[in-house]
């Protein structure tokens, strides 16, 4: 029997009509409130016009490009996008994953695994308890009382993934605020319940995807990059993230000890 998702809202960003409609009727298969556009302005404006929970974004669309869209989603906030796209090669996935994507798809695909992934993300992204198709982020990790390291420098609310980053760089002492995505707070969240333990980057998958064996093997460092990036962590020089070259990686700052 098919497990069905909580109903979502879904923007299906895609220009070839019949595609379009076959991801439309898949995902109202599974409850979810669907609308299609077919080009990138339109895109933002259906966006902007009401909220979302997921984005399905392909890259090459007319006019306003998919990596704009995407770019200008990210301005706006955290919401979930999954690309799906012709674009194959492995630099084309980490690059649109390095701007901010949760995930990436390449056509030509199967409709069943979109529709797999897509729930997948919303799983991570309320914070769902893992399921047999495959582990999520915990709750105990996302229903946890905010994470804190480095004595108060970096506080993350696993809940909402927003954090708040105190630095050296600027203005001294004021706090820098931002948010993480549903891979990026998996992976923080399952460094934090080893902290100084090495974990592979097949462990690591364990927390950011539904199925590891689907993802290319560069997806955690893509990750890992976007974190230090965030977090103002310098991989030659890290206060948080170590790399372990060949392995993986370690959380150097342990979590607070709570109050």
């Amino acid at each position: 029997m098919r497990r069905m998702v909580a109903r979502s809202r879904i923007l299906v960003v895609e220009d070839e009509p019949r595609l379009a409609e076959i991801l439309r009727l898949y995902l109202e298969r599974d409850g979810h409130a669907v609308t299609v556009v077919g080009d990138g302005t339109a895109a933002l404006a259906a966006f902007a016009a009401e909220p979302v929970d997921l984005v399905v974004l392909d890259l090459m669309l007319p006019g306003l490009s998919g990596e704009a869209v995407l770019a200008a989603i990210r301005d706006r906030g955290d919401t979930p996008v999954l690309i799906a796209s012709a674009k194959r090669s492995d630099l084309e996935r980490i690059s649109g994953l390095r701007m901010g994507a949760d995930d990436y798809l390449a056509k030509p695909f199967n409709p069943h695994e979109l529709t797999a992934r897509v729930a997948a993300i919303l799983r991570r992204s309320r914070g769902d308890a893992a399921t047999p198709e495959g582990p999520t982020v915990a709750p105990a990790d996302v229903n946890a009382e905010p994470l804190s390291f480095g004595g108060g420098r970096l506080v993350v609310d696993p809940a909402s993934r927003r954090f708040t980053l105190t630095t050296d760089i600027g203005d001294p002492g004021r706090p820098v605020e931002g948010h993480l995505t549903p891979g990026e707070i998996g992976l923080l969240a399952a460094l934090a319940r080893r902290p100084g333990a090495v974990l592979t980057r097949d462990q690591l998958l364990e927390a950011v995807t539904r199925r590891p064996d689907e993802v290319f093997d560069r997806v955690i460092d893509v990750h890992v990059a976007n974190l230090r990036r965030k977090l103002g962590d310098d991989a030659a020089r890290p206060w948080l993230i170590e790399t372990i070259p060949q392995t993986g990686y370690r959380l150097v700052a342990a979590p607070d000890a709570a109050a």
